[in-house]
């Protein structure tokens, strides 16, 4: 996510930007602005996308696994479980009000369940997307060390062992990952097993981004017609086979088959990583650019309390003035996913989807303001009492 994004890197910052772009359209209903046409479905891909670019910037992890998981639950988990909380509480006063979101506050939903379904408190269930990253960097970061370890022996007899390690391991976790379907398929996703699925199919996503920055990257110079006008065409021979492509991540089930999950996932990514490529250099450094790149957490983790927020002024409106009679306060009260849209007028969604975006960078810069000045203010503090 985000977090994870070098200062420097412009084409990462916007293809992030671009994903998490996709993921607020896509809770308003499906895809309208970045699908091509119905080609490239965001569910067929951009939350591997953010998986992939977590992945790109691995570059092994020299601390120690303990040290490393340290890090990285602080980053990603103490965030979480402190908005966990509050959406928690949130939910109960809610429910208080007639709204049915949301389940009781207690150790279970606070702790237990962001690693098993993640739906606990509804206002923020597109985080579930958190532990699961989480745990796919922890146990890249397990698997990473030993097979790196066992390829540093073997280079000892192998010369080459070394310059194939980043492939072997991606077809490693390609077969972890096929597992981790096998298991959907078979056993189900019921209780852990659901987090045990997400963990392993997203897997081989995080590696890819890996051999990418390894291997891929500095060969990857086919010329943007050709490169996109494969990319097309698989994606219309995948539309034309009438296959079921669409499938959700946040339960793992129905997935399509052994293989066209991966092609579908890595052709969306292939085509918005070029993308990102050409549009880098006409967005050069810019600042909104490179804030929404790298706080697209709070953006993940906000933008639906923000259509919730945009509906409950809609619904004071139509309670205090009269206007906005249509507005359906059942939807509003029971279905999370509810778009007010006066008149019936889809253009409405614009307003909910910059919302989505803009509210949470919003919060997040004057985070960022309030603790700047923090730091000012107790530097100052020190250089006085010194």
């Amino acid at each position: 996510m985000g977090l994870e994004l070098q200062k420097n890197n412009t084409q990462f910052c916007l293809l992030s930007a671009m994903g998490i772009f996709m993921v607020v359209d896509g809770h308003l209903g499906g895809s309208c602005f970045l699908d091509i046409g119905g080609l490239l479905q965001y569910n067929f891909f951009h939350m591997q996308m953010f998986v992939f670019i977590s992945g790109y910037f691995y570059k092994g992890c020299q601390e120690g696994i303990i040290r490393y998981g340290v890090r990285k639950f602080r980053r990603l988990m103490i965030p979480y479980f402190i908005w966990n909380l509050i959406y928690g509480l949130t939910a109960q006063v809610l429910r208080t009000h007639g709204f049915a979101f949301g389940a009781p506050v207690n150790f279970v939903t606070l702790f237990v369940e962001p690693f098993r379904m993640g739906y606990q408190f509804v206002l923020n269930h597109v985080a579930w997307f958190v532990p699961t990253l989480f745990l796919v960097e922890l146990v890249n970061a397990v698997l990473d060390k030993g097979i790196h370890k066992g390829f540093i022996r073997l280079s000892s007899y192998w010369e080459k062992a070394l310059y194939y390690e980043a492939y072997i391991r991606t077809g490693l976790y390609l077969l972890i990952s096929w597992a981790g379907v096998c298991i959907s398929r078979t056993i189900g996703t019921e209780e852990f097993m659901l987090m045990a699925v997400r963990v392993l199919f997203l897997l081989v996503f995080y590696g890819m981004g890996n051999l990418y920055r390894e291997k891929l990257e500095r060969a990857d110079t086919i010329k943007s017609v050709w490169y996109f006008s494969v990319l097309l065409c698989i994606a219309m021979i995948l539309t034309l086979s009438g296959r079921q492509l669409i499938y959700g991540l946040w339960n793992c089930r129905d997935i399509p088959g052994y293989v066209l999950p991966y092609v579908s996932a890595f052709v969306g990514i292939a085509f918005w990583l070029r993308a990102a490529r050409i549009l880098a250099p006409a967005f050069g450094n810019h600042p909104l650019i490179r804030f929404l790149g790298r706080n697209t957490y709070g953006v993940m983790m906000h933008h639906m309390m923000v259509f919730f927020l945009i509906n409950s002024i809609y619904a004071y409106l139509a309670l205090a003035t009269g206007i906005f009679q249509s507005f359906d306060f059942a939807r509003y009260q029971t279905d999370f996913y509810y778009c007010y849209l006066p008149r019936g007028m889809t253009q409405f969604k614009v307003f909910y989807l910059f919302a989505g975006i803009g509210v949470p960078l919003g919060f997040q810069w004057c985070l960022n303001w309030c603790r700047f000045h923090s730091k000012i203010i107790n530097l100052s503090q020190f250089h006085h009492n010194s």
